[in-house]
């Protein structure tokens, strides 16, 4: 029996949560991130944390998210 894919997001949809963008409940909401760059600094005991900051797709507000090193090097790739 084959195995089911798992859906990889395509770097071109990347999504994070939006503070400014709010449900019925007050809760931020997942937006499609716009212009994502990828950022590398350094973390505790000299490890290395990958994250992309960008735009909100909805109301241009700032987003941030933590990535792994293999989603950090497919965003790379792909710009």
């Amino acid at each position: 029996m084959d195995e089911p894919k798992v859906d990889e997001p395509k770097v071109d949809e990347l999504k994070a949560l939006c503070m400014k963008c709010r449900n019925a409940e007050n809760k931020p909401t997942m937006q499609v991130m716009k212009n994502p760059r990828v950022e590398e600094t350094e973390g505790k005991g000299g490890s290395t944390r990958y994250s992309a900051k960008g735009q909100c797709s909805q109301c241009d507000g700032n987003m941030f998210k933590f990535l792994s090193k293999d989603d950090a090097m497919k965003l790379k790739n792909a710009a």
